[in-house]
């Protein structure tokens, strides 16, 4: 089990990351996380030593883009959420300056753009190498192959993720000059991983790839994306929703030591049910059984009772030939056979 300090740790270098993939203000970023500055440099410091993060110069700092942060010392642990594979639709209010001419905004700033959907109507730029679609009431962004965003929970992951999003629509916002002022941010795909989880491992071992659909879809997967890093993977737009009750029951295994398998959870069931049949099978044999027993008691009460006469006819019988011993003088102890 983790302590409270450790995971603590682990909660600050997520913040970190997610400060400085926002802005480099380090003073900002103190205030924001209230922590002391010797703090703050102890932790760039470790995380610029993973590769985790690059100096650009004095008091800059950029995050690097890599596709597998596990093989990384800091601050990933078994059965950590990565999210990734992000599409975010961000809802438009309805009117928007000059929003109808967006196709002559981007030859007029020499931004480049394909037209896209069934139409060829919607021009598609790129912001910090993500591939954005400006359409007429939304903006739809489609994350980075390579970007993650890793927590504790798929709430956490998310959390950052949402600031990201964010920052890209500050960022469009100046590369177009328009004031976008969304009304709304959603997530239109997403993908929590438990990262090094060891049913994932032991398939990537195997070389399986494992895809479970149901009636709305493909929602698990297991594949081989993190090169070994083993990825028990809610995919959809449900995996917000499917991965907390999913990493609740792997945490719950886990705390059982995996002892409760399909054959445990099988066996007693068995064990449970034999005996459940054995009562149903005393509770139907019951009243047969207390007939037998009425019978018996019957046929004992018969037995006593020709016993009890046969030995006061015995006793009569006895006493009628002791008084005629009597009679003949012979000594003998009547009272013995008194009736």
């Amino acid at each position: 089990m983790e302590s409270k300090n450790s995971t603590n740790k682990k909660k600050l270098y997520f913040s970190i990351l997610d400060k400085l993939k926002q802005g480099t203000n380090l003073s900002k970023i103190r205030n924001e996380l209230n922590i002391s500055k010797q703090k703050l440099n102890y932790y760039l410091k470790k995380l610029k030593e993973s590769g985790i993060i690059i100096q650009k110069g004095m008091g800059w700092y950029e995050v690097k883009e890599v596709k597998d942060l596990t093989k990384y010392d800091v601050p990933l642990s078994k059965d950590s959420i990565r999210g990734h594979a992000y599409v975010w639709t961000i809802r438009l209010p309805k009117e928007i300056k000059g929003w109808s001419k967006r196709t002559e905004i981007l030859k007029e700033k020499g931004i480049n753009f394909n037209l896209v959907g069934a139409l060829k109507t919607t021009p598609r730029i790129k912001v910090l190498g993500r591939k954005v679609w400006l359409c007429n009431n939304h903006i739809r962004i489609f994350d980075k192959k390579e970007a993650s965003y890793y927590g504790k929970t798929a709430k956490e992951s998310k959390y950052m993720a949402l600031n990201e999003v964010k920052s890209l629509v500050g960022t469009l916002e100046r590369k177009l000059g328009v004031f976008l002022n969304p009304v709304d941010i959603s997530f239109n795909k997403e993908h929590y991983a438990l990262i090094k989880n060891d049913l994932a491992i032991e398939e990537n071992r195997k070389g399986n790839i494992i895809r479970i659909s149901d009636e709305s879809g493909e929602w698990l997967l297991i594949d081989d994306s993190l090169e070994k890093g083993g990825e028990l993977e809610n995919i959809g737009k449900s995996a917000y929703k499917t991965n907390i009750p999913m990493q609740k029951w792997w945490n719950n295994k886990k705390e059982h030591d995996f002892k409760i398998t399909d054959d445990f959870i099988l066996n007693r069931f068995n064990d449970t049910n034999n005996s459940i049949n054995q009562l149903i099978t005393l509770q139907e044999d019951l009243p047969k059984n207390m007939q037998l027993l009425a019978q018996q008691i019957e046929s004992h009460l018969k037995l006593i009772q020709d016993y009890r006469k046969e030995n006061i006819a015995w006793r009569k019988s006895k006493e009628k030939e002791i008084k005629e011993e009597l009679k003949l003088g012979h000594q003998s102890k009547l009272n013995d056979f008194k009736i």
